[in-house]
């Protein structure tokens, strides 16, 4: 898949564009994996805290949407899940 071939591509695009600090970056969307591409609809793993996975979803949802449409080519939808969701 065209997204998992270039996530490395389209995290630095995200810290780029929005011209994200290297702290932000590290902390908030370095850590980011793709679980799962379902459809048009990507379930990315988040940090293991819910607290995490409502500020990264609330602040970082659309940046890494228009990214990887950017890149892409494709619209996908984007869910993050936790760890623990992951698993069942």
């Amino acid at each position: 898949m065209i997204v998992e071939e270039k996530w490395q591509e389209i995290l630095l695009t995200v810290k780029e564009e929005y011209e994200l600090s290297n702290v932000v970056f590290d902390s908030w969307i370095k850590p980011l994996e793709i679980f799962q591409i379902n459809g048009n609809k990507i379930y990315i793993l988040a940090p293991p805290e819910q607290i995490a996975l409502n500020y990264i979803t609330k602040k970082y949802r659309t940046p890494l949407k228009v990214v990887i449409a950017e890149v892409t080519g494709v619209d996908y939808e984007i869910e993050f899940i936790l760890p623990e969701d992951a698993k069942k």
